[in-house]
């Protein structure tokens, strides 16, 4: 009995490490089959792919996203056909009310553009 105790509270970890380790990845089908959390926009939306993209990357920036999901975001926004500037413009437009605190910018390891 104690065995099979010690099997399942093993498994449960190795269970519980692997899901850490896909949310921190954002694995999105995992989020989406074991979580039910859409990541894509409902199919009824007035808003184009891109403009919802844009949308989650001021989101984000709002509610004080973790780096890694802000990037995530960007990235979205970009496969979505998002340009660059765009982004940064939705960041500019955000930035009173959001707080520049919230808005931080690094250089991207080319030095040519900022990213999140």
């Amino acid at each position: 009995m104690v065995a099979g105790d010690e099997r399942r509270r093993m498994g449960q970890t190795v269970r519980f490490q692997e899901t850490l380790r896909r949310l921190a990845m954002i694995d999105e089908g995992f989020v989406e089959d074991e979580a039910g959390l859409g990541l894509e926009p409902a199919a009824a939306l007035a808003l184009d792919l891109r403009t919802a993209a844009l949308l989650r990357v001021a989101v984000s920036v709002a509610i004080g996203s973790p780096g890694v999901c802000l990037e995530w975001s960007v990235g979205r926004a970009l496969a979505a056909g998002a340009s660059e500037d765009e982004i940064a413009d939705v960041l500019l437009a955000i930035a009173p009310v959001a707080g520049l605190g919230r808005i931080c910018l690094r250089r991207s390891r080319h030095g040519d553009r900022a990213r999140l």
